[in-house]
């Protein structure tokens, strides 16, 4: 039986214990930092809430003997990554690192660190909405009148909220929610404390980090962004679930019945209603795909993106709202709220309608197939959920191909 151990820091960490929980004939444990923590990983999952030092950790491998140990710690945690991989080599158990894609976008100010970032705000003006966490939040008790500028997002847990008070932190500029935090989120956060900066970690698009960036940018807001402090090495997480599946023939028990693969179905959309919710990235790719077939696309959001609104698509500027599936023949949740999307996908399938969530396959019921258009001639690459990096290449290789064979107007969507 693979015995496993999954440093569950992030959001990709908790989607592979829920993966590897799923699979038959495994053990899965994980570790988290806080009693928070333990709350958000499945039931049934044995969870140590505690921060260990390369000694402890060691001590933990050695007594448990894993098969192998996944780090998908936050890309920022430098240290605890130095203590697992230390405490991996010294009970000679395989180390797996899960890394996030890093973003660079343009038009915001990068510093290397915390005290950067401070002295950045040092020379500005105008309140601050600061999203870096609570660890390094005594760098900016340096920032001038940081009292009346600088609002705090952590953690709802009381050791954060303590350490934001004991700082200095005005109880009332404390904003303690737990994400992921969608575009419209972070804008709505912005414009309610008149924040015209705002300050972010890069953490990758898993960390909501292309998000806050849409929203400082429709917020028309400085980004300060706080540089990884190095150079990131793993796997991606379809990767690593890749790798894992194919070393240790795991099996989700709950697959056992499904077809190993998606049956691609051309369907005619062009006299069909399909609802997209959503704002962000997701949303924009999604309708960028489906506008050319589905005139009757309507994007139902607060918050879209100047490059949604440039699609031309019909917007209704507002939340979900419960009946807005109602006559539709596909359902799109992309609003990157785990909870808004669940609630949208409950009422899609309580009338029939099938639904795609960009991103979480456990709670599809179809998705978009990286797509190739030439002229007339459409091509869908499918693949199972853990083979998606596998349709990418492949439908990468036949635009090519398709070049050669039908010159022309082209059109492509990746997943």
């Amino acid at each position: 039986m693979p015995n496993f151990f999954v440093f569950a820091g992030t959001t990709e960490g908790r989607r592979l214990v829920e993966f590897l929980s799923r699979c038959e004939g495994t053990n899965v444990c994980a570790g988290v930092a806080t009693e928070y923590g333990k709350t958000l990983l499945p039931e049934g999952v044995q969870v140590f809430a505690e921060r260990l030092d390369a000694e402890g950790m060691a001590s933990l491998l050695q007594s448990l003997r894993f098969d192998c140990v996944v780090d998908a710690t936050h890309p920022y945690a430098a240290l605890a990554t130095e203590n697992i991989r230390a405490a991996c080599a010294a009970t000679d158990t395989r180390y797996l690192r899960l890394s996030r894609p890093a973003n660079t976008p343009e038009g915001c100010v990068y510093v290397e660190s915390a005290e950067r970032a401070a002295e950045v705000l040092a020379a500005t003006t105008g309140k601050v909405l600061l999203t870096t966490g609570s660890k390094e939040l005594d760098a900016f008790v340096r920032v001038p009148g940081y009292q009346e500028r600088i609002y705090p997002r952590v953690l709802p847990t009381v050791e954060s909220v303590q350490r934001c008070l004991a700082l200095g932190f005005r109880v009332q500029n404390v904003i303690a929610m737990q994400g992921p935090f969608s575009r419209e989120m972070n804008g709505a956060t912005m414009r309610q404390i008149g924040a015209s900066i705002l300050v972010t970690k890069e953490s990758g698009d898993a960390g909501g980090f292309s998000e806050k960036l849409g929203a400082a940018r429709d917020a028309g807001a400085v980004a300060v962004v706080i540089g990884r402090p190095r150079e990131e090495s793993g796997l991606p997480y379809e990767d690593a679930v890749e790798a894992l599946t194919r070393d240790f023939a795991l099996r989700p028990a709950d697959t056992e019945a499904e077809p190993a693969a998606y049956f691609p179905l051309f369907s005619r959309l062009s006299n069909c209603k399909i609802a997209l919710f959503g704002g962000g990235a997701a949303a924009l790719s999604s309708a960028a795909a489906l506008l050319p077939f589905c005139p009757g696309l309507v994007v139902i959001t607060p918050q879209p993106s100047a490059e949604l609104e440039s699609l031309g698509v019909q917007i209704v500027r507002r939340a979900y709202m419960k009946g807005d599936c109602a006559g539709c023949r596909l359902v799109i949740a992309a609003t990157d709220n785990p909870d808004v999307d669940q609630a949208i996908c409950e009422e899609a399938r309580a009338a029939g309608i099938p639904a795609d969530v960009p991103g979480s396959p456990e709670l599809c019921d179809f998705y978009l197939p990286s797509l190739l258009r030439r002229g007339g001639v459409v091509v869908g690459v499918s693949a199972g959920v853990d083979e998606k990096k596998r349709a990418r290449e492949i439908a990468r290789e036949l635009s090519g191909r398709l070049d050669q064979i039908l010159p022309g107007p082209e059109a492509e969507h990746q997943e």
